[in-house]
C-alpha cells in the first residue's frame, strides 16, 4: 500500500464557537487509513483553545450528530497542528470551532492522505 497525493480542503476563516465545516470530505475504501493534520492559527494573546470534530457518514448525506473523535489544539502554540488517523468509516468530514466566545482565531486549515489499496 502506498500514500496518495496530499489533499487539502479550503482555509476556514474567523473560527468563532460556533463550528464550521471543512470543504473536504474524504471517502475511505476498506482497510485505507487517512493520515489528517489539522493546523490552527490562534489570535494574539488567546484565551479560547481550538476544539476539532470529526463525524461519521454511511452515504455523504446523512452525517453523525454526535462527533466520533473529537480533541482540543492548544492555544499554547500559534500555529499549532495535530496529527491523527482515521479508519473504519466510509465517509468523514471535519469541523473546527473555538471552546470559548471570548476569541475568533484566525483560521484552521485540513489536509489529508490516503495510505491504501486506491490511494491516488
Amino acid at each position: 500500500m502506498a500514500w496518495g497525493s496530499k489533499l487539502s480542503a479550503t482555509q476556514l476563516t474567523s473560527i468563532t464557537s460556533t463550528e464550521q465545516i471543512f470543504s473536504e470530505t474524504p471517502i475511505l475504501n476498506p482497510y485505507e487509513i487517512a493520515h489528517c493534520e489539522v493546523d490552527a492559527n490562534f489570535v494574539a494573546t488567546p484565551t479560547d483553545d481550538m476544539e476539532v470534530n470529526i463525524y461519521g457518514s454511511l452515504d455523504g448525506t446523512n452525517w453523525d450528530d454526535t462527533p466520533i473523535l473529537s480533541f482540543v489544539i492548544d492555544k499554547g502554540t500559534d500555529p499549532n497542528q495535530a496529527s491523527f488517523e482515521i479508519k473504519g468509516v466510509y465517509q468523514f468530514r471535519i469541523g473546527v470551532k473555538s471552546t470559548g466566545a471570548t476569541d475568533t482565531h484566525t483560521s484552521a486549515d485540513f489536509s489529508y492522505r490516503l495510505n491504501g489499496v486506491s490511494a491516488t
